[in-house]
C-alpha cells in the first residue's frame, strides 16, 4: 500500500502535466509515481535516462546510447568465464564507461531488466515464426 501525498504543482508544471496526461491517457498517480521513480533512479545512475518504447512502456537507456537491456543481454550471452567489460565493449562498440554504467544499473534492477530481455526475445521469436509462415506461402 502506498502513502497518500498532497503536492501543489506550479502553474507551468500543472499545464505541462495536463498536456502529457491528455496525450498519453495516463492518470496523475501514474505520472507522479513514474516521474519520481525515474528521477530517483537517475540520481543513483546519472548516465541513465528513461525512454518510451513503441509499446508505450518506459525503459532505462544510456544517455546517448542504447537501452540497458541490450548491454545486459550481451553480457548474458557470453560464457560466464568470458563475462568481462572488455568483451561487452568489443561486442557492442560501446565505451568501457557506457558498459560499466549499464551494468551498474543492471546489477541494481536485474529482475526488471531480465523481464525486458525475456519479453524482447519472445517477440523476436514470434516475428521469426511469422516470417517463416509467410515464406512458406511462396513455396
Amino acid at each position: 500500500m502506498g502513502a497518500a501525498v498532497s503536492v501543489r504543482l506550479g502553474a507551468p508544471v500543472e499545464e505541462a502535466a495536463a498536456r502529457y496526461l491528455a496525450q498519453t491517457g495516463w492518470n496523475r498517480t501514474s505520472l507522479i509515481n513514474t516521474a519520481l521513480r525515474e528521477w530517483l533512479r537517475a540520481q543513483s545512475h546519472p548516465r541513465i535516462r528513461f525512454v518510451a518504447t513503441p509499446t508505450g512502456t518506459r525503459v532505462a537507456a544510456l544517455v546517448d546510447g542504447p537501452e540497458v537491456w541490450t548491454v545486459a543481454e550481451s553480457w548474458n550471452q557470453h560464457d560466464p568465464s568470458e563475462r568481462t567489460v572488455e568483451n561487452v565493449v568489443a561486442a557492442t562498440g560501446l565505451t568501457r564507461r557506457e558498459v560499466d554504467c549499464a551494468l551498474a544499473y543492471y546489477a541494481e534492477f536485474r529482475d526488471e531488466i531480465d523481464i525486458q530481455i525475456d519479453r524482447i526475445n519472445r517477440a523476436q521469436e514470434q516475428a521469426r515464426l511469422a516470417w517463416d509462415r509467410r515464406k512458406a506461402l511462396y513455396g
